[in-house]
């Protein structure tokens, strides 16, 4: 499938689907991570906050009743509309961070890798939880960075990592009643452990999409399939998933 680009980049801020003939380790886990939520939807209000380039809202409508999509760029929200729009979605032009007053709230919030980008993680925080229904849930998915194993990420516009115990005590701070689950690869694969562990893997991150040496590599360590984990989460798991009651 092709889409339009309308002047936004995958440059690390946010993420866009992969293209015909490309292949994305990062959206693949993106991806599942909605297509794992969207079963919790089912004929509810739906909000995306930090939608970036919409894909996520366009899965999340095949079962909600409405989505609204919100992102602080105004070049993504064109993008979500030229690309992902339906009769169900609306995409508007909102900064998360700061306060906003919806005219009803929401039954179900998902945000998904945004928390690491904000600065004041406790004040995005109860802005979702304001304009969430009581009784409501709350998704947050973010990167987990003991995969990183100690070192600093490589994304610039990360200012707020978290590993499992910084994110359950973020969370312990704001609700009393939640779940976090993980997001890691669907098979355990002793190749892919052990090339992962060799000089030159990160090398291939900076790969093109459209690499045939990038397909070759993902397809033989089975990357792109993903599932979710309930132990071990801290070693195992790529990215860390709240389920969080409002």
């Amino acid at each position: 499938m092709s889409f339009s680009t309308a002047g936004i980049k995958d440059d690390g801020e946010r993420m866009l689907p992969v293209q015909n003939g490309e292949v994305s380790v990062v959206f693949s886990r993106h991806k599942f991570a909605y297509k794992y939520v969207s079963q919790f939807v089912a004929n509810k209000s739906v909000i995306d906050i930090g939608c970036g380039a919409g894909y996520g809202c366009k899965i999340l409508s095949e079962t909600a009743d409405t989505v609204l999509g919100i992102d602080y760029n105004k070049e993504a929200i064109l993008y979500c509309k030229e690309n992902f729009s339906a009769p169900n979605i609306t995409f508007l032009n909102i900064d998360a961070s700061k306060h906003f007053e919806p005219e009803t709230k929401f039954d179900v919030a998902v945000t998904f890798q945004v928390i690491e980008h904000i600065h004041d993680i406790n004040g995005f925080l109860e802005q979702i939880k304001r304009i969430v229904k009581p009784g409501g849930k709350i998704f947050i998915t973010t990167p987990n960075s003991d995969i990183n194993n100690g070192k600093e990420s490589e994304n610039p516009f990360h200012v707020n990592e978290m590993d499992y115990k910084r994110f359950k005590t973020v969370l312990q701070n704001h609700f009393s009643s939640f779940k976090i689950s993980g997001v890691a690869f669907a098979k355990k694969s002793i190749l892919r452990s052990v090339v992962e562990k060799l000089p030159f893997y990160n090398l291939g991150r900076k790969l093109k999409r459209n690499s045939g040496l990038k397909k070759i590599a993902t397809r033989a360590l089975n990357m792109t399939s993903y599932r979710i984990i309930e132990s071990n989460i801290e070693k195992d798991a790529a990215d860390l998933l709240a389920e969080c009651d409002n």
